[in-house]
C-alpha cells in the first residue's frame, strides 16, 4: 500500500470515494473544499491511499497547538477495499503526523449510529471520550474517541 500527500489533483478521487459510500452533494463539496485547505495549513495533512494502483481511502488530520491535540477530520475508504487495511494504515500515518507536530493525542468524532466506524475505533486502542448530543445538523448525536499517547 502507498500512502501520499493529497495534491489538488487527488479531488476527483476524494469525490469518488464519498460518493461510493453514499454520502449527500453538500457533504462532498465540504469535503473537496477541507482537502484543499488542509493540505496548505503547516499544522494539518491530507493523505491518500492506493492499493493496486487505484485510490483506496483518505484521510484528513489537523493539530491544534492550544491543547495538542490532533484530529481526523475525515476518513473513507472505498467499499470495494474495506477490511483490507486500508483505513488502519490510513490512521497509523495521521497518527505519526501528530507525534511529528508533538501531540499528545488524536481524536476523532463519528455519527453514534455508525457502528462499523466505532467498532473500527475501538479496535485500534480508541477510547470513547464522551457524547456529544445533536452534535450533527439533522440532531444526531456525535462520539468522540480518543487515543492518547502517553
Amino acid at each position: 500500500m502507498k500512502i501520499s500527500a493529497y495534491r489538488t489533483e487527488d479531488a476527483i478521487h476524494i469525490r469518488q470515494i464519498l460518493t461510493d459510500v453514499g454520502w449527500d452533494e453538500r457533504y462532498i463539496k465540504a469535503f473537496e473544499q477541507a482537502a484543499e485547505h488542509l493540505s496548505q495549513e503547516s499544522h494539518s495533512a491530507v493523505y491518500l491511499a492506493q492499493l493496486s494502483n487505484e485510490t483506496a481511502g483518505f484521510i484528513f488530520v489537523e493539530y491544534r497547538t492550544w491543547n495538542r491535540l490532533a484530529q481526523i477530520q475525515g476518513l473513507a475508504v472505498a467499499p470495494s477495499f474495506f477490511r483490507k487495511g486500508v483505513a488502519s494504515e490510513l490512521v497509523k500515518k495521521v497518527e505519526d503526523f501528530a507525534r511529528s507536530q508533538q501531540a499528545r493525542g488524536i481524536y476523532v468524532d463519528t455519527p453514534i449510529n455508525n457502528d462499523r466506524g466505532r467498532r473500527f475505533y475501538e479496535s485500534i486502542g480508541y477510547k470513547l471520550g464522551y457524547l456529544m448530543p445533536q452534535y450533527y445538523d439533522d440532531g444526531l448525536d456525535g462520539v468522540t474517541y480518543q487515543k492518547f499517547f502517553y
